[in-house]
């Protein structure tokens, strides 16, 4: 079997709380509706694969990585995780996968990290030996060395992120949940980790799960993509191909030294759309499906001698919030802005 995980036509759905004007009576009154979190779902992810699993708030991410992870039950559908149905199979299920979630810390607050990792090696059932070669692999590979026996309460986030992830990898999972693993973090440390977790996979195969609203997790660890909004998927492929589906213009700017072919240059500007020029300086607007951005260079460099060229195109966070608002505004058309 290739697939690491299979989710097949998962539903779920939540009771939705609400008195129905009753008053007190109302709290008590059985509630028949519900919110569907989770409208036939159906993906699956591949051995060794990294997965970007993202939607806006609401959208039934959260669901999906509970159910994935055998916290919660669905109403209907299936799913197997490395062959197990994790609501079914918890006991044993569980020393196959690792769990990061930021609301759910592996750590004690009181402790450092490094006394508390032994007591994974008990509930894992590690041998000694292995299980000290693994976390001083991990302690080393994480560069955990100066505060790894360092109070939990007086790590920065990024520490105790890198310690977090430190315990979920001692009993070397086969598939690793991690939910927003640089949300907080500075540039370098977010650079760190993303070059942490990318090592664990391509070395020791580790499936990767990724939740995240950053956009640059996505795009420098990603294999494949899945976007989700209101519990339904909208989008299931590689992140270039989404951007390609969606990118529809991009920006030149240049400073024009010298024009060597006025006419060329003339039906250049006549093909794009001016947003700035003071001077020498351009800015300019081109439709891709009418012209690559490696053809707009060509034709600048053929007519004119530039400098400070800078070909700009729209960030994969900035193509999905567009997306996300278009969406929104198809579900509800007839909802006007506030005053």
């Amino acid at each position: 079997m290739t697939e690491s995980i299979i989710v097949e036509k998962l539903n779920k759905s939540f009771p939705i709380k609400s008195t129905n004007g009753k008053g007190l009576f109302g709290i008590f009154a059985k509630n028949k509706q519900r919110f569907q979190a989770l409208k036939e779902v159906s993906f699956s992810v591949k051995h060794g694969e990294i997965l970007g699993y993202i939607g806006p708030n609401g959208a039934g991410k959260s669901t999906t990585i509970k159910t994935l992870t055998g916290i919660l039950t669905p109403d209907s559908g299936k799913v197997s995780v490395e062959g197990f149905t994790p609501w079914l199979d918890r006991m044993e299920f569980t020393k196959h996968i690792g769990v990061v979630f930021g609301q759910r810390s592996l750590l004690w607050w009181d402790l450092p990290p490094k006394d508390i990792f032994p007591l994974y090696k008990e509930i894992y059932e590690i041998p000694k030996e292995q299980f000290e070669n693994r976390v001083n692999y991990l302690v080393e590979k994480f560069e955990a060395q100066d505060f790894v026996n360092t109070p939990t309460r007086k790590l920065s986030l990024g520490q105790r992120m890198r310690c977090e992830i430190i315990a979920a990898l001692i009993h070397k999972p086969k598939v690793l949940f991690l939910d927003e693993p640089t949300i907080g973090l500075d540039a370098i440390a977010k650079e760190k980790m993303r070059s942490f977790i990318q090592e664990i996979n391509q070395k020791e195969k580790t499936t990767v799960v990724l939740t995240t609203h950053d956009m640059n997790d996505i795009e420098a660890l990603a294999d494949k993509i899945i976007v989700l909004d209101q519990g339904s998927i909208i989008f299931e492929g590689k992140p270039e191909t989404f951007k390609k589906m969606h990118v529809k213009e991009a920006v030149m700017s240049f400073e024009v030294l010298e024009v060597k072919e006025s006419n060329e240059f003339i039906s250049l500007l006549a093909e794009t759309k001016q947003v700035v020029q003071e001077g020498n300086y351009y800015e300019v607007s081109f439709n891709l499906d009418k012209m690559t951005a490696q053809q707009a260079a060509s034709r600048l460099f053929a007519c004119c001698n530039t400098s400070s060229f800078q070909i700009t195109e729209p960030t994969l966070e900035e193509i999905i919030k567009e997306f996300y608002e278009r969406s929104q505004k198809l579900q509800n058309p007839s909802r006007k802005p506030k005053a």
